[in-house]
């Protein structure tokens, strides 16, 4: 199954937490888990009639995932296309934002 990532919203994701996603890298796959989902509710974005090209999107709060990775490698900011068993592929911009002694957060946010 491949979602539609106009059309996400946090309960498309929320099934997942603590599910691995997969990301193709130069050194190998790297493994990030769905950690958290962050609905902001005080937001405005989408929460109104959205039309682009004639289609009428519903509305929606914006969110954001943040995913646990490795340690190492980091990976850069930027569009990857993560894997997910039963979502399929996702092209999402993931940033990395902070890094422990045993792990890397990463999040993705989506408007």
């Amino acid at each position: 199954m491949t979602i539609d990532l106009v059309t996400a919203t946090a309960e498309t994701f929320r099934p997942h937490v603590g599910q691995d996603f997969t990301c193709a890298t130069d050194a190998g796959p790297v493994a990030l888990r769905l950690d958290n989902i962050k609905v902001f509710e005080g937001s405005s974005i989408r929460d109104n009639h959205l039309e682009i090209a004639g289609v009428v999107y519903p509305p929606r709060k914006a969110f954001a995932l943040t995913l646990i990775g490795p340690h190492a490698p980091v990976l850069p900011q930027g569009m990857k296309e993560l894997h997910h068993p039963e979502l399929g592929p996702l092209m999402l911009f993931v940033a990395p934002f902070r890094r422990d002694h045993d792990c890397t957060l990463y999040e993705a946010v989506f408007n």
